[in-house]
């Protein structure tokens, strides 16, 4: 039999251990490369994986057998990476899109119909040096941090 015979054999006689150990290794790599945690949990994940994999390979009965197991894994997840993106990118689903602001209806009325016909209106693109993060921003008028309409 080949080596890598060898390689795929090994996975009919993985135990559970092994398998959670290779789940759990899976996992943590790929939180640790994802942006959907912060830069503190990535660590954690990092490590995670980090021991999950070593515990892989002391399981297993050749330590070689299962490096080049968790290598073919981290390079599937790599390949399953670069065909979303290509498909993403094939789709126009990664332009930029255009942020949107809250605008107050009594604020919209004073100051005239600024809005196209296409854009409704209570939205409108931000400005720059607007307060884009603010519902109450009023230009010429500094943020308090509080409802100006509460007296």
């Amino acid at each position: 039999m080949s080596v890598l015979g060898d390689v795929f054999g090994t996975l009919r006689t993985m135990s559970q251990l092994q398998l959670l150990l290779a789940f759990m290794a899976c996992t943590g790599y790929a939180v640790a490369q994802g942006a959907l945690v912060s830069a503190k949990a990535r660590r954690i994940a990092a490590g995670a994986a980090l021991l999950s994999v070593t515990g892989f390979a002391i399981e297993s009965t050749q330590w070689t057998y299962a490096a080049m197991l968790a290598t073919f894994a981290v390079a599937g997840l790599g390949l399953f990476i670069a065909a979303a993106w290509l498909v993403s990118r094939v789709l126009g689903l990664s332009e930029p899109r255009a942020l949107v602001e809250f605008v107050d209806p009594t604020e919209a009325a004073e100051a005239g119909p600024t809005a196209s016909p296409a854009q409704p209106a209570m939205l409108a693109l931000p400005q720059p040096g607007s307060a884009a993060h603010s519902a109450w921003a009023v230009p010429g008028r500094p943020l308090t941090g509080s409802d100006p309409t509460v007296g």
